[in-house]
C-alpha cells in the first residue's frame, strides 16, 4: 500500500482521511508545538484502501486502540500553500461515535513529537485547528454528507 500523495506540475495532491472525535464538549486533536496549529487525527489514504479502513488504521497507529463506530460526514476540497508549495487535498472526514478515551497529552504513537489533546470546543477557532471549518463539520446531521471547498 502506498500513500496517495502526488507531485503534479508543481502542485502537491493528496487524499487524507481524518477523524472527528468529541467527548464531553472537547475535540480530540493532534498537537505538535513546533507547528503552531493543531489538526485532526488521521492521515493519507493508501492505494487499495477505503476511507473507513484508512480511518481505523490511522486511529490504531496513533492511539493503539480499536476505533468506535464511524460515519462519513464530509468531503472537503482543501487548497492551501505552505513550505512544500501549493497543495490540493481531498479530505474525507469521519465522525467517530463514542470514541475510546485517550488520555489528554498522550503521545501519538507514530510521531516522535506529537501528542493528543482534548481541546474544549470553545477554544477550537482560537487555537487554531486545521482545517478551520472543523466546527462546521461537527454540525453535519446524522445521515448527511457535506461537500465543502476551502481555499487559503
Amino acid at each position: 500500500m502506498v500513500d496517495i500523495r502526488l507531485l503534479l506540475g508543481g502542485l502537491r495532491f493528496s487524499v487524507r482521511v481524518a477523524l472527528l472525535c468529541v467527548r464531553e464538549g472537547r475535540l480530540l486533536v493532534n498537537v505538535d508545538d513546533g507547528l503552531g496549529f493543531a489538526f485532526l487525527p488521521g492521515g493519507a489514504l493508501g492505494t487499495g484502501e477505503d476511507v473507513v479502513e484508512c480511518a481505523a488504521r490511522e486511529w490504531a497507529e496513533e492511539t493503539g486502540l480499536a476505533p468506535g463506530p464511524m460515519r462519513v460526514v464530509a468531503v472537503v476540497e482543501n487548497f492551501f500553500g505552505g513550505s512544500h508549495g501549493p497543495q490540493h487535498e481531498i479530505g474525507f472526514y469521519l465522525r467517530m461515535s463514542d470514541p475510546p478515551e485517550v488520555a489528554d497529552g498522550a503521545s501519538i504513537l507514530d510521531s516522535a513529537t506529537g501528542r493528543l489533546r482534548w481541546l474544549p470546543l470553545a477554544e477550537v477557532a482560537a487555537y487554531p485547528v486545521l482545517p478551520t471549518l472543523v466546527l462546521d463539520l461537527l454540525e453535519v446531521p446524522d445521515g448527511e454528507v457535506r461537500h465543502l471547498v476551502q481555499r487559503g
